[in-house]
């Protein structure tokens, strides 16, 4: 009689299974931490929300100018937020190919002005 629970051997397929998950476990929380750093939680939602309060100006038949001015925005910052949030774009899909095809990430740059825009809100 053995004293060997065979229910507990883990196969390959299951080390593989689990290597691949805290491989893309790893590269997500990288990716994360690279956006975070280039923008925190509080200037998201700052920016966001001078984003909405830009809208309803706009809406509301006020002009760009003082619409950006009361929201907070200088010339460029709009460019800037768009751009910035194809940089997120961008690196949440270069997380998803890297996870897919095993390869390491090549996160792409950060846009010119987004460190300057955070910093502001």
């Amino acid at each position: 009689m053995s004293n060997i629970d065979l229910t507990q051997l883990i196969t390959a397929e299951a080390r593989a299974a689990q290597a691949a998950t805290a491989r893309s476990g790893a590269i997500k929380a990288a990716c994360r931490a690279l956006i975070l750093g280039a923008v925190g939680e509080t200037a998201q939602a700052n920016i966001a929300q001078a984003g909405v309060i830009y809208a309803a100006m706009r809406a509301d038949g006020v002009s760009a100018d003082a619409a950006r001015a009361q929201a907070g925005f200088v010339e460029g910052d709009l460019e800037t937020a768009a751009a910035w949030k194809a940089w997120v774009a961008a690196m949440q899909g270069e997380c998803r190919r890297a996870i897919d095809a095993g390869d390491d990430p090549a996160w792409p740059a950060l846009p010119v002005g987004v460190a300057t825009l955070a910093a502001r809100f």
